[in-house]
């Protein structure tokens, strides 16, 4: 993870004035056989660092994730470039941030890295179980829009979140979308219900012009870290 957080920490550096204060989450995706001592590195260090201005991270387990290489995503949830910055440098430059990445490293091995934005949100926006849904847009613009009228639908069931992109870790993706639920069956039966509706057929009907379906992951909640 210190070899993704300093690369991102560079990337975020030169491109904050075009960010603005949007916020960011960051993720960091990895293999472990191990999440039980990733699991005790935060419970260990994480208090002292949210003291310190650390933001929110989640760790989730991806279950069944088709092409991707990795057993485990945590995800750094920041309100904005500053904040993100901030939890870099903490976590480089505080002795619990390298207790936890030293600890981390022991057990684990990095896979992929990137950062998104949300755009919309409805419902519950952190849930025990998620489908994660990997888009290609053909026309940014139109995909959105077409999209949130979805979310914003009385046909829609459940909970739905929209990202895009700010720095990929998935090859040629430009959005992604979570699709939550309190059980696997939640969350199959709000994917299902909304896309056999009518508003959902009409979308479906559109969605070739505007959008290429990449990938759907089944993604567990294991633990949050609020920040203070």
């Amino acid at each position: 993870m210190k070899k993704i957080i300093v690369s991102l920490f560079a990337f975020a550096f030169l491109f904050a004035g075009q960010l603005m204060a949007a916020p960011m989450q960051a993720y960091y995706c990895f293999n472990t056989q191990q999440p039980e001592v990733i699991i005790e590195a935060f419970d260990e260090n994480f208090d002292a660092l949210a003291s310190k201005g650390v933001s929110t991270h989640r760790l989730y387990e991806f279950h069944l994730n088709g092409q991707y290489g990795f057993t485990h995503c945590i995800v750094s949830e920041n309100s904005g470039p500053d904040a993100f910055e901030k939890t870099i440098k903490t976590f480089q430059g505080s002795e619990e941030g390298k207790a936890l990445l030293a600890k981390f490293y022991s057990v684990a091995s990095d896979v992929l890295n990137g950062a998104g934005t949300p755009l919309a949100s409805v419902g519950d926006a952190v849930t025990p179980v998620a489908m994660l849904i990997d888009v290609r847009a053909k026309n940014n613009k139109l995909f959105v829009e077409e999209l949130s009228k979805l979310m914003n639908s009385s046909d829609r069931q459940g909970s739905i979140s929209l990202f895009e992109d700010t720095f990929t870790g998935v090859k040629g993706r430009t959005h992604y979308v979570v699709i939550g639920g309190s059980s696997l069956d939640e969350v199959l039966s709000n994917f299902r219900g909304t896309l056999s509706s009518p508003d959902g057929k009409v979308f479906l009907k559109k969605a070739p012009k505007f959008r290429k379906l990449m990938n759907k992951s089944l993604i567990y909640l294991v633990k949050t870290w609020e920040a203070s």
